[in-house]
């Protein structure tokens, strides 16, 4: 398969994630949320130029591109493309897990990377949820609270959406480690890679996008959900995040 073919078929699956992209909600914590100030919001004249720009393409790329594509992609393509996604995402939770102080999950993103990446073909297949290893995807932002780091002023990333500056940059450095790692091994897996990335942020960009509130500013609207999204994540013990992944109430 040469670099163009490969290139074009992760754009392709990647354009089928926006369901499996979107962050998972959690529910507002109003106790945690009245510790935490919301750090002021220095860039918002970049930010709201950057919003309107991913409204852009959202409208005229990446939903045209989602409804022509789920027409013509199979069901069990998308089913695999999402687990693909899913399965590379989970060395950053490992991470995460760890520095939120979450050993446990760490221990399960683990897991689900080594079942699914060799027994799941590369994670074409989930074979970890069957088997007892439940998902646990715990944010940078939340990471990044469990560890005292506050966070930074609001932003908003071409391609990407809302974020803050410290995840932001975070998230940024890790991908290029990431993008650098793979380049070692092949320049054609590392653009793949690049490209794929991309590709399920812009996906992403919808389920962003489609938040309730005030229709005449979206750009607030997005900006309180997402603090909303922040706060919460501080909130949750090692314990309500296993129960939760579990279905148990």
């Amino acid at each position: 398969m040469n670099l163009k073919t490969l290139l074009l078929t992760c754009t392709v699956l990647a354009a089928t994630l926006s369901s499996a992209a979107a962050q998972v909600q959690k529910p507002a914590d109003t106790t945690t949320q009245a510790r935490i100030a919301t750090p002021p919001d220095l860039f918002m004249p970049l930010n709201r130029v950057m919003f309107g720009f991913n409204e852009v393409v959202v409208d005229y790329v990446v939903n045209p591109a989602a409804w022509g594509l789920g027409k013509v992609t199979p069901g069990f393509v998308q089913t695999a493309a999402t687990n693909v996604y899913e399965n590379i995402s989970e060395p950053e939770f490992m991470l995460t897990n760890l520095l939120a102080g979450y050993p446990g999950s760490a221990a399960v993103s683990v897991g689900r990377f080594a079942v699914n990446s060799t027994v799941g073909i590369g994670g074409l297949f989930d074979v970890a949820t069957p088997i007892g290893l439940q998902r646990r995807n715990t944010e940078v932002s939340e990471a990044m609270c469990k560890v005292g780091i506050p966070p930074g002023p609001y932003m908003v990333l071409p391609l990407i959406g809302p974020t803050n500056i410290f995840s932001g940059g975070i998230l940024g450095a890790a991908l290029a480690a990431e993008w650098y790692a793979l380049s070692l091994i092949s320049t054609a897996l590392a653009a793949a890679d690049a490209v794929f990335d991309v590709s399920v942020s812009v996906a992403s960009l919808r389920n962003a996008r489609d938040v309730p509130g005030d229709p005449n500013d979206r750009y607030v609207r997005q900006q309180n959900e997402f603090w909303d999204y922040v706060k919460a994540g501080c909130g949750p013990s090692e314990t309500t995040k296993t129960v939760a992944a579990n279905g148990v109430k």
